[in-house]
């Protein structure tokens, strides 16, 4: 009924408002333009300065409003699906619901997510899901920067930074874009985008979507699978990998993975000044990564989240010199109902939460000294409070109490009231300065160089340099040679959460621990540097070839370790209650990635057909170092170390389509296959071609219908999953993590102005 409810909203909406006159889009005038010219159009978020994105120093490829509406793309997940260099693991974590490895760098805490350069991901850097929670209905285009940004942006930008860049106003009248998608499996997914300018500076923009997916019912699907047996959901009565369990806590007989996620954004913009608003939030089953004879998957067991940015700037221009000012606020939620039911909680409900918020004041100076040398000086200054992710939780935390809470499975006869979970209170700030500088010596060579320095009141000082050489060789060729370097925060979460389970044998008179996770304050950055060349050759104004090759090394990798052999803080006890193994997170091992990818872009016609086509293969290696020998080394998982990409947009007329096709080499899992060598061998799982296909027909300046295929194949593939071991015969987790059959969906588009 919620569905319906939220269509009728927007097709009602639509109709109120659909005596306003149409204006159309610039579809037209890109089908008019070269590759050359749609290929090299202005970015900002390389070097926070406007330029054509062959000069900028840095790999960046740009996503196109036009390219996003051809293609379909309903998500940002849909979108990097399509990236070279690019990997999208989905459905295999509760947390992040899916991990994305960017250049062999996995995990989404590697990169974030920016909205006209304001962080819309966590502010203390959980790993959050991607899906429709991120906007693209209202993107101009979307800027997707490889390799390490801290040098401009600071913690957190190793892999990359995205960038989603709102629509240009058009026109007085009000402008209006409604959508509404529904297809197999009990998808819907509706959007709503309202601009109208208010003067020749000044624009009101609202957006809205809302998603809700059913999801297939993979009992049914890979109903040959034993790891999908719902039995126990029948009986009760679980057969985990600790033996039976069957919890009180009622279960839902049927195999429920739904998700749901929604975001909205509202900016007004005046003259130099402008405050935004965006809020998203997800809720994505918590059993993700687990089979169903360890874990329930039902709509009651999930992970709900939720991150909202307010933001108001000030930008002002006095002859060479641009002064812009944010104060930016952001806040992260990991909602009190938020529950697992797994293996671990003997499959009762166990209870999470976590907060965090960030407030950031900075200012930034530019400074056009001539036409060949322009500098951008920055400071910033930014306060963080956070509680950390709790331990498993009896009950939802009372956010308008005292926050605490008892620790699942502890209440007793002489403990009635359990032992009490520890709520881990943080307060930081980070003050940050950063100046780059770059300098055009003549038409062919560009050189920028900039550095940022950080202090940290929890984790210490950074200093981040970076340098690129950009030679344009000739009006077809560019070169660029880049040096760039990172550091990843160590999140809170990460530092302070605590998970494990207590027991006792006397009613509570005592308690012990077979296993705990216990914080480590101390835990410090990951850092990174990076060396890359990339060289584009425009063949013709038509076809282009980019070539690309990079290294990159990490250091003080975060990993699992025994206490009492690396940090000592605990020494087998937990508040005075024995523990037999506390294990915590360190700085262990320095990793080595290399790699790198050839694209080519083709835009041609045939007859009245025009056609945009492109191809990219991408090979990704690396190894990390092996704490236990320090004479080995072992394979990074989850990559691919080759993957393949091609597909084409085609325009006919009114008709829109575009198939695209991701071949995927063999993937490495977190499990160790030979280890005889001196390098040690991942374990891998098959890989497989994935086949996406969207089409869009417009009827008229002001409707259009649209359909997207995903997986045309059919093809019952499994992507790489946190601890997959093939060679644990007694696991909770899956011999690769099942993806989704064929699904296909259809919608409308109502465009007014």
């Amino acid at each position: 009924m919620k569905e319906v409810i939220y269509k009728l909203f927007f097709y009602v909406l639509a109709i109120l408002i659909s005596n306003n006159a149409y204006s159309q889009d610039d579809s037209a005038k890109l089908d008019d333009m070269s590759l050359k010219e749609l290929l090299n159009v202005k970015v900002t978020t390389a070097s926070k300065t406007l330029q054509e994105s062959d000069l900028a120093p840095a790999s960046v490829v740009v996503v196109t409003k036009e390219q996003i509406k051809i293609r379909g793309y309903q998500s940002l997940l849909d979108l990097l699906i399509d990236l070279p260099d690019i990997k999208v693991d989905d459905k295999i974590y509760s947390v992040s619901r899916n991990s994305v490895t960017v250049r062999g760098i996995q995990g989404q805490q590697n990169f974030f997510i920016m909205l006209d350069g304001i962080k819309i991901s966590s502010p203390t850097n959980e790993a959050l899901p991607i899906m429709e929670n991120y906007p693209l209905n209202l993107a101009e285009q979307v800027e997707i920067v490889y390799g390490p940004s801290s040098a401009l942006y600071g913690a957190d930008a190793v892999a990359g930074v995205i960038n989603i860049i709102t629509k240009k106003i058009n026109g007085k009248n009000i402008n209006i874009n409604a959508s509404s998608i529904a297809g197999s499996y009990g998808y819907t997914n509706n959007t709503l985008y309202i601009a109208k300018s208010l003067g020749s500076n000044s624009d009101f923009v609202f957006s809205g979507q809302y998603c809700y997916d059913k999801q297939p019912d993979y009992s049914k699907v890979y109903k040959y699978d034993s790891f999908y047996n719902i039995s126990s959901y029948k009986t009760g009565t679980f057969n985990t990998v600790y033996g039976p369990a069957t919890p009180s806590t009622p279960i839902k007989p049927v195999y429920d993975a739904s998700t749901m996620a929604y975001n909205f954004y509202a900016a007004l913009r005046l003259d130099n000044f402008s405050f935004s608003v965006f809020s998203n939030y997800t809720r994505t089953p918590s059993a993700y990564g687990n089979n169903t004879s360890n874990a329930i998957y039902s709509k009651d067991v999930f992970i709900g989240q939720r991150v909202t940015a307010i933001s108001a700037s000030y930008k002002k221009t006095i002859g060479k010199i641009t002064s812009t000012s944010w104060l930016i606020a952001n806040k992260y939620v990991l909602e009190p109902g938020s529950n697992y039911r797994n293996l671990y909680t003997a499959m009762e409900p166990a209870y999470k939460y976590s907060i965090s918020s960030s407030v950031k004041a900075e200012e930034q100076i530019e400074y056009k000294a001539t036409n060949k040398l322009n500098v951008i000086a920055g400071a910033s200054y930014e306060y963080f409070n956070t509680i950390p992710q709790s331990a498993d939780l009896e009950e939802p935390v009372d956010i308008n109490g005292k926050i605490g809470g008892t620790i699942v499975g502890t209440r007793s006869y002489y403990l009635p009231d359990g032992l009490q979970a520890a709520f881990y209170h943080i307060i930081y700030n980070n003050v940050g300065t950063y100046l780059q500088l770059q300098y055009a010596l003549n038409k062919k060579l560009n050189f920028t160089i900039g550095a940022r320095y950080d202090h940290n009141s929890r984790y210490g000082e950074t200093f981040n340099p970076r340098a690129g050489i950009v030679y344009r060789a000739s009006d077809k060729t560019t070169f660029k040679i880049l040096y760039g370097s990172a550091y990843l925060a160590p999140a809170p979460t990460d530092a302070y959460v605590t998970y494990g389970s207590f027991y006792t044998t006397d009613s509570g008179k005592t308690y012990a621990s077979s296993f705990l996770h216990l914080p480590n304050p101390g835990l410090k950055p990951i850092t990174s540097q990076n060396f890359e060349i990339n060289v584009r050759r425009y063949i013709t104004d038509n076809l282009t070839a980019t070539v690309d090759g990079y290294y990159t090394r990490l250091k003080g990798a975060h990993d699992f370790d025994d206490d009492n052999r690396s940090t000592k803080l605990y020494h087998n006890m937990y508040n005075g209650i024995p523990v037999d193994y506390i294990e915590v997170i360190v700085n262990e091992g320095t990793q080595h990635n290399y790699g790198g990818s050839i694209s080519l872009n083709l835009k041609h016609s045939v007859g009245s057909i025009i056609l945009n086509s492109y191809a990219s293969f991408s090979y990704a290696n690396g190894t990390i170092g092996d704490p236990d020998e320090t004479d080995k080394q072992i394979e990074i998982p989850f990559i691919s170390p080759f993957m393949f990409r091609i597909g084409t947009d085609i325009k006919v007329g009114k008709f829109s389509c575009s198939p695209r096709l991701l071949l995927m080499g063999r993937q490495r899992l977190p499990g160790y296959g030979d280890t005889t060598g001196a390098v040690i061998k991942r374990q891998t799982i098959a890989g497989y071609a994935l086949l996406n296909l969207s089409a869009r027909y417009e009827f008229s300046k002001r409707f259009a219908v649209f359909a997207n295929a995903t997986n045309l194949l059919n093809q019952r593939y499994r992507a790489v999953g946190y601890n997959m071991d093939l060679d644990n015969k007694n696991t909770e987790l899956f011999y690769g993590q099942p993806q989704d059959p064929i699904r296909i969906t259809g919608g409308l588009s109502l465009l007014f102005n």
